[in-house]
């Protein structure tokens, strides 16, 4: 059986023998009928399953490769804001405020602004409660400006809202 065709032979003949031996012990229409359900079932589920292990996976991987960027994926008007939820309260970096509403102004003079709505993270960044701020931009003078509008409206709608439904989903 050195040849392709005699080797060719010889597995037909062996198909052949067992398909015959199957019929003639009576289960060869059920065997057949149970591989066309097996196949039917692999070839219409396991695309599907796997698409759903590939997307758990995709959103594992990428939770995994930003976390630590998690949270400071905010911005207004081109200007990065870093935005923490520590669970309890949203806070927004002082400078980054500042930068959004376009104005310079000392740290000291933001925090006086937000007594007792303010904290320094680790590294040292003034951080302010989104909420406060919020309420500062909608009393302040220079309210109507539309820039300071729109800002507070981003907070409200884009940051603490979403704050808002995570905590009631817990």
């Amino acid at each position: 059986m050195k040849t392709p065709a005699a080797r060719a032979l010889a597995i037909g003949g062996g198909t052949a023998a067992l398909l015959g031996l199957l019929h003639v012990l009576g289960v060869g229409l059920p065997l057949l009928l149970a591989l066309a359900v097996v196949v039917a079932v692999v070839t219409l589920l396991l695309p599907w399953i796997a698409v759903r292990w590939a997307d758990d996976l995709t959103a594992v991987v990428r939770g995994r490769f930003w976390a630590r960027e998690q949270g400071r994926f905010h911005s207004f008007g081109g200007v990065p804001l870093q935005i923490e939820d520590d669970g309890r309260q949203v806070w927004i970096d002082g400078q980054g405020l500042m930068r959004a509403l376009g104005r310079r102004e000392p740290e000291d003079a933001l925090a006086a602004r937000h007594a007792g709505q303010w904290r320094r993270d680790a590294q040292g960044v003034l951080m302010l409660r989104v909420d406060a701020v919020v309420q500062v931009l909608a009393s302040r003078s220079g309210r109507t400006e539309p820039r300071q509008q729109r800002l507070r409206r981003y907070l409200e709608r884009d940051v603490l809202h979403p704050a808002r439904t995570r905590r009631e989903r817990r």
